[in-house]
C-alpha cells in the first residue's frame, strides 16, 4: 500500500519548474505579435529591469558580462565532467545521462526565457524612427554626396582637436572618454526626450576584446547585466563613437542601424571635442563607403578633403580590421546576421550600413547650409 501511494505522487515541483518557462515563452510569442503589448512590456518591464541591473552592476569597476561568461564556461565544464562521472558510476547509465541532459536543458530554457522578456521583446516595440517621426525615404545620389562632403569637411576641421603622438596616431586617454560619456546624450535628448536617462558608465572588456575583434564586434550591450561593454583593443579613434552606439542600446534602441545613427548624432552634438571628431569620422566612413559604391569618381574628388590626421586614423582603422578577415569573422557575421533577421531586422547585419539613410535624412538641410556658407561662389 505504501509503495503504491509513493508511485501515485506527482512531482509537482519538477512539473512547475518546466511549466513556468514554457508558459512564459508561449506568452512572449503571443504578445510579441502585438505592437501595443510589446510597447507596454518594454516600457513597464524590460527597460526598467535592464536599468536596475545596469545601476547595480554599474557600481562594480569590472565587466560583469565577462565574469558571467567565465562563470558560465566553468559551470558547463564542471557540469559535463560531473555528468560523465555520475553516468559511469550509475547502475542505469542512460537514465542518469537523460536526467542530466534534461537538467541542462531546463537551465538553458530559463536563460532563454529571461533573454526574451528583458531584451528580445524590445525588438517588437516601436523603433527610434517611429518614435522620432524622422522621415526616411530613398536617398538621392546628390543628397548622399552633399552629406558625405559635409561629414568629411567637418571631420577634417575637428581632427586637430584631439591628442596625437609625433606620427599623428590617436593618443587620447580612454578613461577620459568613458568619464565624459555620461553627458554625451544630453543635447540630443533635448530634441528626442524619450532618449533621456542617466547614462551608465561603459565597461572595458579586458578579457574578451581581442576575441570580439576576431568576431567583428567593437562593443556589446549585455542585457543580463544592463552593461555597455567596449572593445578596448580596437583603434581608439572610433571608440568614442562605439561608446555612444552602446549607450543607445541602454536607451532601448535595439536596431543596429538606429544605434549607429544615434551614436554618430550624439557624438557630433555632444560639444566634447573627442566625441565630436569620432562621430564625424565614423559618419564620414559610413557615407564614403556608400558613395563609393554609386559614384566612385565623385568619392575620389571628395577624398581631397581628407587631411593627414584623418588619413592616419582611417588607415589605422582599416589596417587593424584587415588582420581579422577570415573564417571566424565570416561565421560570426553569418550567425549575427541570422540573429538580427530572427528579431525582425530584415536587413540583417547590412543594417550597420543602412544608417546612411538616417544620416542623409537628418543632416541634409544642415549639410546644404554648411556647404553654401563654405563654398566659394
Amino acid at each position: 500500500m505504501e509503495t503504491l501511494e509513493k508511485k501515485k505522487k506527482i512531482p509537482v515541483g519538477r512539473l512547475a519548474a518546466w511549466l513556468v518557462p514554457i508558459i512564459l515563452i508561449a506568452l512572449f510569442l503571443v504578445l510579441a505579435g502585438s505592437r501595443a503589448a510589446a510597447n507596454f512590456c518594454t516600457a513597464w518591464f524590460s527597460r526598467p529591469v535592464k536599468n536596475a541591473l545596469g545601476t547595480v552592476f554599474g557600481l562594480l569597476p569590472f565587466s560583469v558580462m565577462e565574469l558571467e561568461y567565465v562563470a558560465a564556461g566553468v559551470f558547463v565544464l564542471w557540469f559535463l565532467a560531473r555528468t560523465v562521472i555520475l553516468t559511469v558510476r550509475a547502475a542505469e547509465h542512460w537514465k542518469t545521462l537523460g536526467r542530466r541532459v534534461l537538467t541542462l536543458a531546463l537551465i538553458l530554457l530559463y536563460v532563454l526565457t529571461v533573454f526574451l522578456w528583458i531584451f528580445a521583446i524590445d525588438y517588437r516595440a516601436d523603433s527610434f524612427t517611429e518614435k522620432s517621426g524622422l522621415a526616411v525615404g530613398a536617398v538621392e545620389p546628390e543628397d548622399l554626396e552633399a552629406v558625405t562632403e559635409y561629414f568629411l569637411r567637418r571631420a577634417a576641421e575637428n581632427a586637430g582637436n584631439v591628442n596625437r603622438d609625433a606620427d599623428g596616431h590617436w593618443q587620447e586617454d580612454l578613461d577620459g572618454a568613458i568619464d565624459a560619456s555620461k553627458h554625451v546624450y544630453d543635447n540630443l535628448s533635448e530634441e528626442f526626450p524619450f532618449l533621456a536617462m542617466r547614462s551608465r558608465t561603459p565597461k572595458k572588456m579586458y578579457l574578451f576584446s581581442r576575441l570580439s575583434s576576431w568576431m567583428g564586434f567593437t562593443g556589446v550591450f549585455f542585457p543580463f547585466s544592463g552593461e555597455s561593454n567596449i572593445n578596448i583593443d580596437a583603434p581608439g579613434c572610433l571608440i568614442p563613437d562605439t561608446i555612444a552606439h552602446e549607450l543607445a542600446h541602454q536607451r532601448g534602441v535595439t536596431s543596429e542601424l538606429e544605434a549607429n545613427f544615434l551614436g554618430i548624432a550624439a557624438c557630433v552634438s555632444s560639444g566634447d571635442p573627442v566625441f565630436t571628431y569620432s562621430g564625424y569620422l565614423a559618419g564620414a566612413i559610413y557615407l564614403s563607403n556608400a558613395l563609393y559604391q554609386v559614384e566612385a569618381q565623385r568619392w575620389g574628388e571628395l577624398s581631397a578633403f581628407i587631411t593627414w590626421p584623418m588619413a592616419v586614423d582611417w588607415n589605422d582603422n582599416n589596417a587593424y580590421w584587415a588582420q581579422f578577415e577570415g573564417p571566424v569573422e565570416k561565421v560570426s557575421s553569418q550567425v549575427y546576421d541570422g540573429y538580427l533577421k530572427a528579431q525582425g531586422q530584415e536587413l540583417g547585419i547590412r543594417s550597420y550600413g543602412a544608417c546612411v539613410d538616417l544620416l542623409v535624412a537628418y543632416y541634409i538641410d544642415e549639410a546644404h547650409a554648411y556647404l553654401a556658407a563654405h563654398t566659394a561662389p
